[in-house]
């Protein structure tokens, strides 16, 4: 038997070593292969197999987040080319030593990774990789179904330890749950929404107004758009773009759970690079698809999955995404989830002529200093904000 601490919980479970081995090769198998998230893959290997209480299942849960996460430092150390589930009983075991390991190894993450963020931030980047192991869990107060003191009343009444954030009191910065946090009661009511601050930052930097005409250039799966309405007490006129017709729907169906008033918003089905539309907006949000870079500590399997290439791609989507959005309104939030350059300054300066840069979040962290423009941008860092890695950039168009 192997004795899994449930930390988050307070307690202990055992589990057998089979079981383990098994769902955790499988998480690994659907990491690698299928190039989905961790919280997918363990669903799709505990399929059928995972007849657990829901503390053991959350134990498991917990213990193959921190194997994905720990998967190429135990590669490293076996080799390469050896069974899924030879890796797995060496991580379960606890013969994996870091003795004569390279630096990028140790943290889990790829050769490549580790040297650009070390030529980026210097010594900084061991306090930086070692947040990225750590997932700090934030949620924000949905003010469209709940009022604030009805919200954290029901937490205290259900055993949550949590902070009030100082930048945005309707945010909550979760330490403890006695139960997932997915199960507490104003969760389920969609009062509470898991949202990282980050993500909360990039539309308080939008400044939406009751009355602004905004435009989302890619809304799904739909949280900074109901974040706008909840701001504008769902006075704001929001059009919402989406290549994706599945989470253009999914993200429309989410927004009315969380109170969103419908007949404010249209939701389009559109590739926003060719978009057409009569007039400009007040102001534009675009934060663009990515690497999701900076979400590694949401979704471990990251370390695995993000290469070079994606990098590349995802910044030449950008690149026609932020061009265009000058075109279509005045003031315009472009962010990423990213720690790449190439996903951030690089592409901010890209419009650099046609537009004005301004700064209005004081708290964040400029952007590189090897770049031009460095001190008109904003990072976000987790082991300087506890939030995950965002680029955030703010400008005004001088096209409009």
């Amino acid at each position: 038997m192997v004795e899994i601490p449930v930390t988050e919980y307070g307690g202990w479970r055992e589990l057998s070593k089979r079981l383990v081995v098994k769902v955790l090769s499988r998480t690994l198998y659907n990491v690698i292969n299928y190039r989905v998230s961790v919280d997918v893959a363990f669903k799709r290997a505990c399929k059928n197999i995972c007849k657990l209480s829901l503390d053991e299942r959350e134990a498991l849960y917990v213990m193959a987040r921190d194997f994905i996460s720990d998967y190429v430092r135990v590669r490293c150390f076996l080799g390469s080319g050896k069974s899924y589930s030879s890796y797995v009983r060496a991580w379960v075991d606890g013969s994996v030593s870091d003795e004569n390991l390279p630096e990028w190894c140790k943290y889990g993450v790829s050769r490549w990774f580790y040297e650009k963020l070390s030529k980026l931030v210097g010594e900084e980047v061991h306090e930086l990789l070692r947040s990225l192991g750590r997932r700090v869990l934030w949620a924000r107060i949905n003010t469209l179904r709940a009022s604030e003191e009805k919200v954290l009343r029901s937490l205290s009444q259900e055993g949550v330890d949590y902070v009030i954030d100082p930048d945005y009191p309707y945010l909550i910065q979760i330490i403890k749950s006695p139960k997932p946090v997915r199960l507490l009661n104003a969760v389920r009511n969609y009062e509470l929404v898991l949202q990282d601050k980050a993500s909360v930052a990039v539309v308080e930097a939008l400044n939406p107004r009751p009355g602004d005409s905004i435009l989302d250039m890619a809304f799904a799966p739909g949280m900074k758009t109901s974040l706008i309405m909840s701001l504008t007490d769902n006075k704001a006129k929001v059009v919402a773009l989406d290549i994706s017709y599945k989470r253009s729907l999914l993200g429309r169906q989410l927004l009315e759970k969380l109170g969103v008033d419908l007949s404010r918003v249209q939701v389009v089905v559109s590739d926003s690079r060719n978009i057409q539309l009569r007039g400009s907006f007040d102001k534009v949000l675009l934060d663009a698809p990515c690497s999701n870079s900076g979400a590694i500590p949401k979704d471990p399997g990251l370390k695995i999955t993000l290469t070079e290439s994606k990098v590349a791609y995802y910044s030449a989507i950008q690149k026609e995404l932020i061009i265009k959005s000058t075109k279509l309104g005045k003031t315009i939030v472009y962010s990423t989830c990213s720690l790449m350059p190439e996903e951030g300054e690089e592409v901010a300066n890209t419009v650099s002529e046609s537009v004005r840069f301004y700064r209005p979040i004081r708290w964040a962290a400029e952007g590189y200093k090897s770049y031009d423009h460095y001190s008109d941008f904003m990072r976000l860092y987790p082991h300087k904000h506890l939030t995950e890695g965002f680029f955030i950039c703010c400008m005004v168009s001088k096209d409009l």
